[in-house]
């Protein structure tokens, strides 16, 4: 009898000890640590040449992407002071094209990036836009398994100029800030298998600065976007300190904390709905990677930050 009583306090023990440690974040480097790998201007080419040095003994897990830019970041000038990792690329006269800026002891990341250097006059709809984001493999996950995949970070519009006006068409012109997760079929004997889904999670747009936005399911504009991408509305993950979920206006910060599994269920939902796929489950489906940062499909300046990423799944 003692011996069972014994049995029973060890195992209890046991299970008290495992349910109170931290749980793995699946996001690789969180705070950045060995910096950017940098990738060349041309999309179609897609190759690394440079590399944005922090702490010399990692390696990067993040790849800094720039497509279609006149302006290089692997030529970028880099100063470090107080923990704190600046890498600039100067633009036309004083304005800086690009800069990145990494706190690694605060997990921190800023992306500035100044379209206004990039285009001459109006962006046509059929003129490729500016990219500058930042992205890496995360632990593979599947969200079938799980009853919450937990995501935590603080972010903070750092300042954003409109140089259009009135002259801009928001069809086609905006600064928007995405955070996104791609998911990638594993049915190996499913009709999808080996395709992905965006999920995209929208932390900045100048088309909705201080307003709801509401999301919901678009045809992918390329490969890269997979199938579709999907956006919710932010009401399911900016922080509730933002009267009605709005996206943050300059200089406001927010906390972005949400479960993806319900993202990820109604992101397929639409996808069946809409005819994108004719069924689907979410036990085929795993995340495989994450990105950050702008697209610049107008001639505006903005900067954005967010540091403490993570990304905790837990049964």
């Amino acid at each position: 009898m003692i011996k069972k009583i014994l049995a029973v306090a060890i195992f209890a023990l046991i299970s008290l000890s495992l349910c109170c440690q931290e749980k793995a974040n699946a996001i690789h480097d969180p705070y950045f640590a060995g910096g950017l790998w940098v990738t060349c201007t041309d999309m179609k080419a897609d190759t690394v040449c440079g590399r944005l040095r922090v702490d010399t003994t990692k390696t990067p897990q993040w790849t800094l992407r720039q497509y279609n830019s006149k302006f290089d970041m692997s030529s970028a000038s880099s100063e470090e002071f107080a923990g704190r990792y600046t890498f600039t690329l100067p633009g036309n006269g004083n304005l800086n094209a690009k800069v990145v800026t990494i706190k690694p002891g605060s997990g921190s990341i800023c992306l500035e990036c100044n379209a206004s250097a990039e285009y001459t006059g109006l962006r046509r709809k059929d003129q490729p836009w500016v990219y500058m984001t930042v992205d890496a493999a995360t632990d593979s996950i599947r969200p079938a398994l799980y009853k919450n995949l937990s995501l935590m970070l603080d972010c903070r519009s750092v300042f954003y100029e409109d140089c259009m006006g009135f002259l801009a068409d928001k069809e086609i012109h905006a600064a928007t800030c995405r955070l996104n997760f791609k998911l990638r079929n594993i049915n190996q004997s499913g009709s999808l298998y080996g395709k992905f889904f965006t999920l995209s999670l929208i932390l900045f747009d100048n088309r909705y600065m201080g307003a709801l936005y509401e999301g919901g399911l678009r045809p992918a504009r390329d490969a890269r976007e997979g199938e579709f991408v999907y956006s919710p509305s932010s009401q399911l993950y900016i922080s509730s300190s933002l009267s009605n979920y709005r996206l943050p206006r300059p200089r406001q910060s927010a906390e972005v904390s949400a479960n993806l599994l319900k993202m990820i269920n109604d992101a397929l939902d639409a996808a069946v709905k809409a005819g994108t796929f004719d069924e689907t489950y979410l036990a085929e489906w795993e995340i495989v990677a994450c990105d950050y940062g702008w697209e610049m499909t107008g001639t505006y300046n903005a900067a954005y930050e967010i540091k403490s990423i993570k990304l905790i799944p837990s049964r």
